[in-house]
């Protein structure tokens, strides 16, 4: 509890929950495990404290990663990719969290620096999010000025929230962007969240795709202006974010807000 700080700026202690990481279980002396950091044995409650858990949460680490790998498709679609422009990064051995979230029964006090969770966007590719009934999810909606307001997110029975994380900013050069949101407690009651983070595998080049997404040009009667125009437009367009490994930039962004984090 109180061992994350999301929003490094403006918090004046640890957020208001706990949690627990659930990845991919890979064996100590596997070469994944030697190789890489953030590989290794999943640790599991006692079976006769919780009996089944084991099972529960690898079927629905399994179904999430079917999922997962269904919104990747929909994603190169709609950047005029091949459907499996994403899937090679993701097949195998993709770095996957699972993290089921109990929120304190505390009253979060924003203006004075205390969140259940503090401002921050998701590190990776996409989050699937489920939550109980309780409020406290917000997003920032930006408003034509470059400020922001935050705006509550309600849970929806049956239906995940989906967040867009930097990854994915950084691949798609800038044409989706990280959602930024927070956790607040208004109503001091304890609040529940499972999200589950879907990246690509450690070594991962994440390099921004240069993808024209312009509306083309109508002309007079309606049609397409000539191709011409929209491929001029494609040649503007400069990489916004250098290249990095997925695994180095989770690194980065674990190291800068769990206390007491070592990439070992």
């Amino acid at each position: 509890m109180g061992n994350e700080t999301l929003d490094e700026k403006n918090s004046i202690q640890g957020d208001t929950h706990e949690g627990c990481y659930f990845g991919l279980d890979t064996p100590p002396d596997s070469q994944l495990a030697k190789t890489f950091p953030l590989h290794g044995p999943n640790q599991w409650p006692d079976e006769g404290l919780i009996p089944n858990y084991k099972s529960i949460v690898e079927e629905y680490i399994a179904e999430m990663r079917n999922l997962g790998m269904r919104v990747l498709k929909i994603l190169s679609l709609s950047l005029d990719l091949p459907p499996d422009y994403f899937d090679p990064f993701f097949q195998h051995r993709p770095m996957i969290a699972l993290r089921p979230l109990h929120y304190a029964p505390v009253k979060s006090d924003p203006d004075n620096g205390m969140f259940a969770a503090g401002a921050h966007s998701d590190y990776g590719m996409l989050t699937f999010l489920v939550t109980d009934d309780e409020p406290g999810l917000q997003i920032i909606k930006n408003n034509s000025s470059g400020g922001g307001e935050w705006m509550d997110v309600a849970p929806m029975k049956g239906a995940f929230i989906c967040n867009l994380g930097d990854m994915l900013e950084r691949w798609t050069n800038g044409v989706y962007k990280s959602t930024e949101h927070r956790v607040i407690n208004r109503n001091g009651r304890d609040r529940y969240s499972v999200p589950f983070f879907w990246e690509p595998a450690f070594d991962t080049v994440v390099e921004p795709i240069i993808i024209a997404m312009e509306e083309e040009e109508l002309n007079g009667e309606g049609e397409r202006a000539h191709a011409g125009h929209h491929h001029h437009q494609q040649q503007q367009q400069q990489p916004k974010y250098p290249p990095i490994t997925s695994g180095e930039y989770l690194l980065g962004r674990y190291n800068a807000t769990h206390e007491g984090f070592s990439e070992k």
